[in-house]
């Protein structure tokens, strides 16, 4: 079933495709389908697929990653996860990466600035669909320049809580 924007719960859709086109580089194309997944697709419905020339690249969640060649004649390469049990997390390894990253000076693997990005470019895929148009992002500047736009980039605080002013 496909919940229908009046039928949502939350602020992400059931199914979703955004386009993203940067200046210089690739397309790239977000397909989301959390509760409308095909249940005979390959591996697990968790993850990411990157489809290129030579073939798809699946990086799952608890089934780890599989490259399936376009050349069907090629075996299909996969390794397993490398999670902890009983929690199947490696939140323990990335805790003593962060603290080992403060300790030596370097960035942690798990960085803010990254995890900025990949939000960032999520946050304008979810704009544009609520919108029903495309957005332009201006990176240095962090805005689109479009006030509509621009104004769900951040939720409104409560109580106390304010926005930082960073210009």
């Amino acid at each position: 079933m496909i919940l229908t924007d009046a039928e949502q719960t939350s602020d992400a859709p059931d199914m979703q495709v955004a386009t993203w086109r940067f200046a210089e580089g690739p397309a790239v194309t977000w397909e989301h389908r959390l509760f409308a997944g095909n249940p005979h697709e390959k591996g697990e419905n968790v993850g990411v697929y990157f489809c290129g020339q030579k073939g798809v690249f699946h990086l799952g969640w608890t089934q780890g990653w599989s490259f399936y060649p376009s050349n069907r004649k090629e075996p299909v390469i996969h390794e397993d996860a490398a999670l902890n049990q009983p929690d199947g997390q490696n939140i323990k390894e990335l805790f003593a990466d962060f603290l080992d990253a403060i300790r030596t000076g370097r960035k942690p693997l798990c960085d803010i600035e990254g995890a900025h990005r990949a939000t960032t470019l999520c946050l304008l895929g979810n704009i544009s669909m609520k919108l029903g148009r495309s957005v332009m992002w201006e990176g240095e500047k962090e805005t689109t320049g479009d006030p509509e736009a621009d104004k769900r980039l951040r939720r409104t605080y409560r109580g106390a809580w304010q926005y930082p002013d960073v210009t």
